[in-house]
């Protein structure tokens, strides 16, 4: 025969288990109405809940030896893993029969059970009794306590936890009504038992049942039911309120928890209320609307806060047991309620916002103002479920990246972050959001913990690898890259990152140069200078740029050739002019010792270096040589009117000069000479004639003299235009 495994008692320690002595937790404490506290002769209910004697503790039995070996479950739960069974638990009962526990899947099928029987075998137990279960089991949390589940106290009476809580010096309690820590005389109990989930009145149970053994849950503390030492307090006095606080007893091992339990799970997980329940992430002012609270008696119940029918802030005159009106503060709804949900947690949402305090069943509930009432507690706080913090970055960052994070609940109030272990740190949550700046490269583990007072959410991991960030790659501005400078070399600049330092080498084809390293300016430059290199030929210069010894930038080059100025010309000068028979008939300059100077004569335009080694080149070009820092070319003869320019190079080692030298000149035309024949010696007028004077050549002297002058301005502008038009081209 298969059965379901029997439920186990809540596992609770025997530490400061709960003496009832004569007295019986009968009793219901007051919502609206008290009853007497029944005894075990007036109430069916009280031979429920032994007396003293009968709930002491239970006497120690020997368990019953085993006949399954170590060896032998262990190699029977391999083969029986192979033939996909799940063996839950083995051992034997208390009449010393064999017990194996399967899941139901196990059995489901002939394979299975003949593997169940073949596992049964193997381990020496052929009649042995197989139970299933649904799935494999879990681990339960033992000591879980949440709001709205049911508690006992010392004199018999029975309420609900509201909500879990903590003191001011952050050590665990709960929250309850002020009148359930009152005995009918009005004085303050003290102990208090949490009662067994699945026998309240919320699921159907006969109620006031403790679990065995009794651990004691805490002791109350503050305590006040409408004003101050069970005074009845007054209407619209503040100081009329209904809350008490628990303090854990923690020899107990009770984990409370911040939620509420709907009752769904109780009887389920051993008997713990956790498994259905609706987490608590604020405390606030009741607002019109739905509302729900949970309670030992009625359950989890759900009604409104009507805006015509409600109070939202107002007083209630509740009555004890002996018809003594206490006021308290705090809100109604019509969400249904009963005597012994006293102190039951009151919830919008998940925002807790009152105390279960009194009523009238199935009419009007009253609930304690939870924001108005804490106020007296002298710094117990509500605890808060906070969602883990969730990081928004993957497993690789960059030093100086500002890493963000949320927190969903938007609840917190900081996030506390540690890396390896170390000291911890605290970054503020605005709006649910946090950041924080990488300051180190590495391999790390952070941490994070939201926080809200005492109230901590569990704690988020992230593995990161920080890298340094990108070091920008410097700039060399002079000498550029592919240019012909003239020797010397006097100086290196570039650009770069402010404050960095910048490394810089020079080298030819055979051998190098590394500098001193220069820190760039404010201004985003930096220069080498008081250089000397003289030597012709191509260099390369190459930089790096340091953020510090171990982070830097790509390196950069630029190649540019080292030449030789150009050669001067001296016999001439620019824009010159010569007379028509006066044209030169050579050029001569100066130079280096050595050098080849190579002269065009209105021939290549040399204002780059491609036509400077053009011109070098260039076949029929004049060519001399430096002497004594000296050369000329010769024409061979004058040259003859017109306009010229002229272009020299000079090649020292095969190297051409950085630019040529260019001028201009011209040699005027000849003037035009004088217009044949004349009439010097023409006949005299004759009678009668027009009385003109005889021709003299005078107007043709004239004519030609301003020719000669105009031709003399024509040929000067030419001049003019050509020098001209050579600077706009060197422009």
């Amino acid at each position: 025969m298969t059965r379901g495994m029997g439920r186990r008692s809540l596992a609770l320690t025997a530490a400061a288990t709960l003496t009832l002595g004569g007295l019986v937790f009968a009793a219901p404490a007051v919502a609206a109405e008290t009853t007497p506290a029944p005894t075990a002769s007036s109430t069916p209910e009280a031979s429920s809940t032994p007396a003293a004697e009968e709930t002491a503790a239970p006497k120690e039995t020997e368990a019953p030896e085993t006949k399954i070996t170590e060896e032998q479950v262990d190699k029977a739960a391999d083969e029986a893993a192979a033939a996909e069974v799940e063996i839950v638990a083995v051992g034997v009962n208390a009449q010393g029969d064999d017990v194996i526990v399967v899941t139901e899947d196990s059995v489901a099928t002939s394979k299975g059970e003949n593997a169940v029987d073949a596992f049964a075998d193997s381990v020496d137990a052929k009649n042995a009794e197989i139970v299933t279960v649904p799935a494999a089991l879990e681990a339960w949390a033992e000591g879980d306590v949440v709001g709205g589940q049911g508690y006992m106290t010392e004199t018999g009476g029975a309420c609900s936890i509201g909500f879990s809580a903590y003191t001011p010096d952050g050590a665990p309690a709960l929250l309850s009504a002020g009148h359930c820590a009152f005995d009918e005389n009005g004085d303050k109990t003290s102990l208090t038992a949490l009662t067994v989930p699945s026998e309240e009145p919320a699921v159907d149970g006969p109620g006031w049942v403790l679990p065995e053994p009794t651990v004691i849950l805490g002791e109350f503390g503050f305590a006040q039911f409408g004003g101050p030492g069970y005074t009845s307090g007054a209407e619209k006095n503040p100081n009329s309120i209904d809350i008490s606080v628990i303090d854990i007893n923690e020899a107990g091992g009770w984990n409370p928890l911040p939620a509420v339990t709907d009752w769904s799970t109780a009887g389920e997980a051993l008997d713990s209320l956790a498994e259905g329940s609706v987490k608590v992430t604020s405390v606030g002012e009741p607002t019109y609307g739905s509302v729900s609270k949970s309670g030992r008696t009625t359950g989890f119940t759900t009604g409104t806060i009507d805006p015509s029918l409600d109070i939202l802030d107002g007083w209630a005159e509740i009555v004890d047991g002996n018809g003594n009106g206490h006021w308290v503060r705090g809100f109604s709804s019509d969400v249904e309620g009963a005597p012994g949900d006293s102190g039951g947690a009151v919830i919008q949402g998940n925002t807790a916002v009152g105390l279960i305090s009194g009523g009238k069943p199935g009419v009007f509930t009253w609930a304690a103002s939870l924001t108005k009432s804490l106020e007296f507690t002298d710094g117990y706080t509500v605890a808060l479920s906070i969602d883990k913090p969730k990081i928004d970055a993957g497993d690789t960052a960059v030093r100086g990246d500002v890493i963000t994070g949320t927190v969903p609940s938007n609840n917190a109030k900081s996030v506390i972050i540690t890396r390896d272990g170390g000291e911890p740190t605290s970054v503020d949550v605005v709006d649910g959001k946090f950041s924080f700046k990488l300051e180190n490269k590495g391999e790390f583990s952070y941490t994070f913990t939201a926080v809200n007072g005492y109230s901590r959410s569990a704690t988020t991991t992230w593995d990161v690898k920080v890298v340094p960030p990108a070091v920008a790659a410097p700039v060399i501005t002079s000498p550029a890259d592919g240019s012909t400078l003239a020797a010397p070399l006097t100086s290196i600049s570039g650009t770069g990152v402010a404050g960095h330092t910048v490394e810089v080498s020079l080298g030819d084809d055979s051998s190098g140069d590394s500098f001193a390293p220069v820190t760039v300016a404010e201004d985003g430059t930096w220069t080498i200078d008081g250089l000397s290199v003289e030597s012709y030929g191509e260099y390369t210069v190459t930089a790096q740029q340091f953020r510090n010894a171990d982070e830097f930038s790509s390196v950069v080059k630029s190649t540019f050739t080292l030449a030789p100025a150009a050669p001067a010309i001296t016999s001439i000068f620019d824009g010159q002019v010569f007379g028509p028979t006066a044209g030169p008939t050579g050029l001569s300059g100066t130079g280096i010792e050595g050098a080849t100077v190579k002269v065009a004569l209105n021939g290549v335009d040399a204002a780059s270096a491609t036509a400077v080694a053009a011109l070098a080149a260039e076949s029929g070009s004049y060519r001399a040589t430096v002497v004594d820092g000296k050369w000329s070319i010769d024409f061979e003869a004058a040259l003859e009117p017109g306009s010229y320019t002229v272009r020299a190079v000079q090649t020292v080692d095969g190297v051409n000069s950085a630019t040529a030298a260019e001028l201009a000149f011209s040699v005027s035309a000849p003037a035009p000479a004088p217009a044949p024949g004349g009439n010097g010696g023409g006949e005299a007028p004759s009678a009668g004639g027009d009385g003109e004077l005889a021709t003299t050549g005078m107007d043709t002297t004239v004519t030609l003299t301003a020719s000669a002058g105009a031709l003399a301005l024509i040929s000067a502008g030419i001049v003019l235009l050509i020098v001209r038009r050579r600077k706009l081209v060197q422009d």
